[in-house]
């Protein structure tokens, strides 16, 4: 008899699973959204962010010294990957109307006087203008603008010293007498793609997941058909198997997308990637677990498929923007630090990160892991009751128009 039972129950799952599947697959929309969204957008951004830096940003340099050594200057700046002068303009209101117009985007003033202030050995000083408003291009702008800067003073103590009667390696350290050497970790280039994407794919795999659910759902609703097969008074027991199924269909889609978004698309754009493969699914299976029953979850308040269409994409940027990529969470008021963790990605891309990225070893990862298997945890839980309580109800329902 327990033989039996438990083929039933495997029967049952199987028959959710490949129902579920069929439902997907026949859905010209959810499978835009669940499979193709993920093809696209992944490769999409990747592309956008190829270059990994900004490089030849269009300056203006006005030149008001017109000496040797402020040609020297210009030719300094122009010769970094960073910039690129375009234009000399004779004024800075001549600059200001060439950046008003997007023409450059950036104004570097060397102001009159600049040689004759350097070999009086007083300070000169130039002026750089950034596009604060765009913080990528004031980086660019400001920190190449800096780094000449300091080389072009270097080379102006060191010939200093030397005709002090000072040696070349002695003037170079009486110049620089604490020279800084740093080392950027994790992303040498300070590429933005190799910064943003491992957690944009993140994102895009738990978005695309909750709205592809929330459109069968809403459409599943739309048909006021059963999910059931079973005859009433036995619907309890096949409560678990269905969601067993069900889940499991949304999993085998998810990991479709997982292989093809952390493996594929990561090594086709080389971003950094210090763990296996193995560690990754490890990491990424409570993920896709938590991100699917809360899927099914949400999907149950929703009575048609534009619903679920237009809430799931309203939390899009909720998730993105609480994820940590946009902004540290360090910095993020802890009661909505506390309310994000709502959403699975809130946890994983942080963890992800310092697998992906980092190279810490998975062990590390263990309250992050533990925290998603209780998340997921809670999502099954709510929604077996939510499907308890349906069957409950609705037999109660019957019952009361029966008598």
């Amino acid at each position: 008899m327990q033989n039996k039972t438990k083929i039933n129950r495997l029967e049952l799952i199987s028959t959710h699973f490949v129902k579920e599947l069929r439902a997907i697959f026949s859905d010209k929309g959810a499978l835009l959204i669940l499979i193709g969204a993920m093809l696209i957008y992944s490769v999409v951004y990747s592309i956008g962010y190829f270059n990994e830096v900004i490089i030849n940003q269009k300056v203006g340099v006005v030149d008001l010294d017109h000496s040797e050594m402020s040609r020297k200057y210009i030719r300094m700046l122009d010769a970094t990957k960073d910039l690129e002068i375009t234009h000399q303009p004779n004024s800075l209101m001549e600059a200001e109307n060439l950046f008003m117009h997007n023409t450059i985007e950036g104004v570097v003033l060397i102001p009159k006087d600049f040689q004759s202030d350097i070999l009086k050995g007083m300070p000169a000083n130039v002026a750089v203008y950034a596009d604060a408003s765009y913080f990528l291009k004031y980086k660019t702008t400001y920190m190449a603008a800096s780094l000449i800067n300091s080389y072009f003073g270097a080379g102006v103590g060191i010939t200093k010293y030397m005709l002090e009667g000072k040696s070349f390696d002695q003037a170079k350290i009486a110049s620089d007498p604490l020279p800084v050497y740093y080392n950027i970790l994790y992303n040498p280039a300070s590429g933005y793609a190799s910064y943003i994407m491992p957690g944009i794919i993140l994102v895009i795999i738990q978005q695309t997941l909750l709205i592809g659910i929330g459109i069968l759902g809403g459409s599943f609703s739309e048909s006021k058909a059963s999910p059931f097969i079973l005859p009433e008074n036995l619907r309890y027991k096949e409560i678990i198997p269905y969601l067993t199924g069900k889940a499991g269909a949304y999993l085998l889609v998810s990991l479709i997308n997982v292989v093809y978004g952390s493996v594929l698309v990561h090594h086709w754009f080389s971003y950094p990637d210090k763990t296996s493969v193995f560690n990754i699914f490890m990491l990424l299976f409570p993920f896709v677990v938590a991100v699917t029953f809360l899927g099914i979850v949400i999907s149950t308040l929703f009575k048609h498929r534009e619903s679920a269409i237009v809430f799931m994409v309203f939390l899009s940027p909720i998730a993105l923007f609480l994820s940590g990529l946009s902004w540290p969470i360090s910095s993020i008021p802890a009661w909505l630090v506390s309310l994000s963790k709502v959403m699975p990605s809130t946890t994983v891309i942080p963890a992800y990160l310092r697998l992906r990225t980092m190279g810490v070893s998975f062990a590390d990862l263990r309250y992050d892991v533990v925290f998603m298997y209780i998340q997921a945890a809670i999502y099954v839980c709510l929604t077996i009751a939510y499907f308890y309580a349906r069957v409950y109800f609705g037999r109660r329902k019957k019952v009361v128009k029966a008598a």
